[in-house]
């Protein structure tokens, strides 16, 4: 007989006593409480997520913003300091919940007179207006010159401009302008050049000089005499070689204008031929003063009107020149329109081509409107100013600039004469009107 395993029910039901009555329903009612317990809690989280995702602006809806009092334009999703005024900025919303982003950028700028983007027109108190120390400026109407300043460069003259060419195929055989940037005169040797073809008609004068007593040699000389013009001999080289009845090996070259040597394009022994320019010479005795202008202002520009040129390092040589052409083309990248004057050009202090400086054109008087500097807020998406409107009233208007008039700043746009605008505490006034604009963009959110 094999021995019985201990572990078996036979073997454990001998003398072991029988379990409780009642524990297999407490053990299958535990299992329902789990159940149970499980359910809710599936139910819980499918609520929750189903409210989420429902909820305005989707789970960023429970993130605390923060925004700066005096700035209410700075918002961050962390707490600390207004990068403008450096205060702590604190959570939006008395019960710190989360408020709509703000607005996005307006795609065009307001219109002059318009209400600027972001402000809004407030009322202050007597006391109010005392405690910050506003002030207000009356809207003044004063005539001004109408100035124009714009950059230029200086421009060698294209009329002052000549090249050196030879007339036949020949040999240099002597250079008497052998380098660059030196000036020369009208009519300078600047190099010797042997040409056969020239030689040749040389001879021919030479031949016809001899028989110059008969009326048809006479005309064969003339006609050799125009030959070696033609190729480029001096008047007194021809006239040499009449007399002496004898060619010259080479001929001179000489400088078409005077001028400095700009180019240089031959050195000794050179091949040259009729189509390469062997020197270029530019006449810097006067100069062009290019300025740059805006298209809004070229129209004001004609043929005659007078601007002031001073390069930009030596501003006490400045000049005064009128216009000698405006350009019928325009820059499609920068949309300016070159404006040409021409300069006398000193030599004790010469103004050299490539000099940057500025060119003012001063137009006639016109009245504008001014007010102080002070007065006026520019936050790079508007410029605006606070009309004074009696009663503790203050209304953001948007303006154009004008002209800067020293202490004064004038108004193209926007604004009358005789009005009144903050020019004291204007800061402080623009950080009330954000604030109430911020305040009731929130409100109205809300509704």
């Amino acid at each position: 007989m094999q021995p019985r395993d201990p572990h078996s029910p036979e073997v454990m039901s001998e003398g072991a006593e029988p379990p409780p009555p009642g524990v297999k329903w407490m053990a299958a009612l535990r299992w329902a409480f789990l159940a149970i317990a499980a359910g809710v809690a599936l139910f819980a989280w499918g609520t929750y997520v189903g409210e989420r995702r429902h909820a305005p602006g989707g789970s960023s809806a429970a993130t605390v913003l923060y925004h700066c009092p005096m700035h209410p334009q700075i918002i961050r999703t962390e707490p600390g300091e207004c990068p403008i005024c450096h205060m702590r900025l604190e959570p939006i919303g008395a019960d710190h919940a989360a408020v709509p982003t703000p607005p996005a950028r307006p795609a065009t700028p307001p219109s002059p007179g318009e209400t600027p983007p972001g402000t809004t027109p407030i009322v202050l108190s007597l006391d109010r207006v005392q405690a910050i120390g506003v002030r207000t400026a009356l809207v003044e109407e004063a005539e001004a010159d109408d100035k124009l300043r714009v950059t230029a460069v200086v421009e060698p003259a294209e009329r002052g401009a000549a090249e050196v060419h030879v007339r036949s195929p020949g040999f240099v055989e002597k250079i008497m302008v052998d380098q660059t940037g030196i000036a020369v005169a009208p009519g300078q040797p600047l190099f010797a050049l042997y040409s056969p073809e020239i030689l040749q008609a040389q001879g021919e004068l030479a031949v016809a000089a001899t028989w110059a007593a008969n009326d048809e040699r006479a005309s064969t000389a003339e006609a050799a005499r125009r030959k070696l013009e033609l190729l480029g001999m001096s008047p007194e080289e021809i006239d040499a070689v009449a007399r002496s009845k004898q060619p010259i090996r080479t001929i001179t070259i000489h400088a078409p204008a005077g001028g400095y040597v700009v180019k240089k394009n031959v050195v000794l022994g050179s091949y040259v031929v009729p189509d390469t320019a062997l020197y270029e010479i530019q006449d810097l005795s006067r100069v062009y003063v290019v300025a740059d202008v805006f298209q809004r202002d070229v129209a004001d520009l004609h043929k005659g009107d007078t601007g002031t040129f001073a390069p930009t390092l030596r501003p006490d040589a400045a000049v005064q020149a009128r216009v000698d052409l405006v350009y019928p083309t325009l820059n499609a990248e920068a949309r300016t329109t070159r404006v040409r004057m021409v300069v006398a050009n000193p030599k004790a202090a010469p103004f050299r081509p490539g000099d940057y400086g500025t060119v003012e054109f001063v137009g006639r008087r016109r009245k504008l409107l001014s007010v102080p500097k002070d007065a006026v807020i520019d936050t790079g998406l508007s410029t605006y100013v606070f009309i004074a409107e009696g009663e503790g009233k203050f209304s953001p208007v948007d303006v154009v600039l004008g002209p800067d008039l020293g202490q004064r700043v004038s108004i193209a746009a926007g604004i009358r004469a005789g009005q009144q605008v903050v020019s004291g505490a204007t800061f402080l006034v623009d950080s009330e009107s954000r604030l109430q604009a911020a305040a009731a963009a929130r409100s109205g959110t809300r509704k």
